[in-house]
């Protein structure tokens, strides 16, 4: 298959499980404004002060990156866009374009709860992203590569989950930073109005709806693919293995986020800096001694 063909079906399907994963998010989240909050027609038109090239490009940068992101996920030994060899170092840069994108929406729009937005997924970027590549070196190490189709073919035999508990713990709590969702709402809570969705309408605010929930189905996606053996399963097709898994661990993520009360960026930051980096660094530990003492993948 040429690239063109790959790219094209890369993102129809990117397209398709955003949407359903939208609707799963709708049936589990009905009281609370966040990413999945409805999005009213017509906002942009009332943003007479918006600059006219930072504004559209956001969602547009957003779901690239989303487009690339998913072009690593593997739902079966030859069902991925392309297999590259630095592919979860990659994950992890692409999908930040989805930081860039509300900042230059939240620049763009030019009101104050817009460019707060800017302000605040910044700096809930760097609470994340140090205890979040904590929690994917562990995986990294355990199959001794960044490949994530021989991270899977690593799990053949006894998932990551098993051994590394601590690190997928730490990938569940990075992993809804990353995807901003509840308790970590803040580029998108109701003091601010929504952030950049509340001035974002039109082909504008779809597009941001298609962005957010595709990036919450990549990070689910990629945690069944470090922890939960991806596609590896009995009985069933490898590619609807991987689904049942990716979605079982976004329920499984919206439901226990959903239990704790919203954080704040401050309160984000100190849980990082003191809880999930430790945990992180113990979980690299000990992920080092079971590799000295041969348990895990030969």
């Amino acid at each position: 298959m040429g690239i063109a063909a790959k790219a094209i079906l890369v993102a129809v399907a990117m397209l398709v499980a955003a949407w359903l994963t939208a609707a799963l998010e709708n049936a589990l989240v009905r009281d609370e404004p966040g990413p999945e909050r409805r999005i009213e027609p017509g906002t942009s038109a009332l943003l007479p002060n918006r600059d006219r090239w930072l504004y559209p490009a956001g969602p547009v940068i957003a779901l690239a990156g989303v487009f690339l992101g998913a072009i690593i996920i593997p739902f079966g030994p030859a069902l991925i866009g392309q297999d590259l060899e630095i592919g979860v170092f990659y994950f992890i840069v692409v999908l930040d374009f989805v930081v860039l994108g509300v900042a230059l929406t939240g620049w763009g729009a030019n009101t104050p709860d817009a460019v707060e937005a800017c302000y605040r997924i910044v700096a809930q970027l760097v609470a994340y992203v140090v205890p979040l590549g904590l929690a994917l070196v562990g995986a990294v190490m355990m199959a001794k590569s960044l490949s994530t189709v021989r991270i899977v073919e690593a799990q053949s035999g006894l998932w990551f989950i098993v051994l590394q508990p601590l690190g997928f713990a730490l990938y569940l709590v990075t992993g809804l930073m990353q995807c901003y969702r509840a308790p970590f709402m803040e580029p998108f809570a109701q003091p601010i109005d929504g952030g950049i969705l509340g001035v974002a309408g039109g082909w504008s605010g779809w597009l941001w709806r298609a962005a957010l929930s595709g990036l919450l189905f990549l990070v689910a996606a990629m945690g069944a693919t470090l922890f939960l053996g991806g596609w590896s399963g009995p009985w069933l097709p490898t590619p609807l293995w991987m689904l049942l898994k990716t979605f079982a661990l976004m329920a499984l993520m919206i439901v226990l986020g959903r239990m704790v009360r919203p954080l704040s960026t401050a309160q984000m930051l100190a849980l990082s800096w003191k809880v999930l980096i430790p945990a992180g660094l113990v979980n690299v530990l000990i992920v080092g001694a079971l590799i000295l003492l041969h348990i895990g993948p030969a």
